[in-house]
């Protein structure tokens, strides 16, 4: 009898066991799942920014442009406004779109707009990092952004050369560069509202790759940080010819970064009688009105006997805020050089 009562336990505790365990089994994935989406959240969406109005009252349009993963499907909500409102993407990884507030809606410069960008079952969200009035930027809030960093061509990365970088983005942060394999975190100096320059010479322990080196600039204000790949080769011919030399190009007026409006003027010296080709194109975060690029002149001009050229354009839209990217590229005989100027729209 005893031996019966023994063996009942020992039956009703395996039984306890098999009925408790498929619980456990289900319980133990849970937080590896939790933590796979933490890494997913987040990693799609590089920026989210919206064009500041000067009210919020019925009739005004609000634009907003975020960019992130391309080919995704992207919606915002405005909290007592709108829900999974969606945005258009109007190139690969940005995405923009407008609402025009309503009578009832209860919008305010604090309001929490947020953003999502969906591809598959992966869904990244963000929260709007800057006021929707104009005027009312705050440092701790903005949306950080690198709109170009670039460099100064050089013949070869001998010992002794010095390399210029510029990078223009969000003012008011902190910039820097690394090359990857030779320097890391290289501090930029901001020069104007949102230009920051900086300087690398080359060592001789530095060894840089026959394939180019990497080279990468971050942003960063608080806890966020963004960061923007080199728009060029370090050295001048690159791609082939390397044994092209540069000749001078310097645009003299307007400064980088400058204001402008009606006519602008551009002023710039190279070598005598160069011929220099002029391209001119417009970027607007505003939805609907002339698309996100448009080219505003195309043209070439030619450079006196002193390398003194000027041109002028004036764009058919003037919408405050709209970027003006200048691409020069000068050329006489088998030397030429490159340079770019970004403007903005008063």
């Amino acid at each position: 009898m005893k031996i019966k009562l023994f063996s009942t336990a020992i039956g009703l505790a395996l039984l306890s066991s098999v009925i408790y365990l498929p619980g456990i089994a289900r319980a133990n994935p849970k937080p590896s799942i939790q933590v796979a989406q933490q890494r997913i959240l987040g990693s799609e969406i590089d920026s989210f920014t919206a064009y500041p109005v000067q009210r919020l009252d019925p009739g005004t349009e609000l634009f907003f442009v975020l960019r992130g993963t391309p080919y995704s499907r992207a919606t915002l909500t405005i909290p007592n406004a709108v829900q999974n409102l969606p945005m258009r993407e109007v190139q690969p990884g940005v995405y923009e779109a407008s609402y025009t507030i309503r009578q009832g809606d209860r919008i305010s410069e604090n309001t929490a707009v947020r953003a999502n960008l969906q591809q598959g079952n992966r869904i990244s969200s963000t929260r709007l990092q800057q006021p929707l009035v104009a005027g009312n930027s705050d440092r701790r809030f903005q949306s950080l952004s690198v709109d170009r960093f670039s460099a100064r061509s050089v013949q070869q990365l001998d010992p002794g050369t010095t390399l210029n970088f510029k990078l223009l983005g969000t003012p008011n942060a902190t910039a820097t560069f690394s090359i990857e394999g030779v320097a890391y975190n290289i501090p930029m100096r901001e020069e104007s509202n949102g230009f920051y320059t900086g300087e690398y010479t080359i060592r001789r322990q530095d060894y840089f790759p026959p394939a180019g080196a990497t080279v990468t600039a971050s942003l960063q204000s608080g806890n966020q940080v963004v960061r923007s790949r080199l728009d060029r080769e370090l050295v001048a011919g690159d791609n082939g010819s390397s044994n092209t030399a540069e000749i001078p190009l310097e645009i003299i007026t307007p400064k980088e970064n400058d204001r402008v409006s009606g006519t602008v003027e551009v002023e710039g010296r190279s070598a005598p009688n160069a011929t220099v080709n002029v391209k001119v194109q417009a970027t607007s975060s505003v939805a609907g009105l002339f698309g996100f690029e448009r080219n505003i002149l195309e043209r070439t001009v030619e450079a006196d006997e002193q390398g003194q050229f000027s041109f002028a354009f004036k764009p058919s839209i003037s919408l405050p805020g709209t970027k003006y990217e200048v691409n020069l590229s000068s050329s006489k005989g088998d030397r030429t050089s490159e340079e770019t100027l970004v403007l903005f729209q008063k």
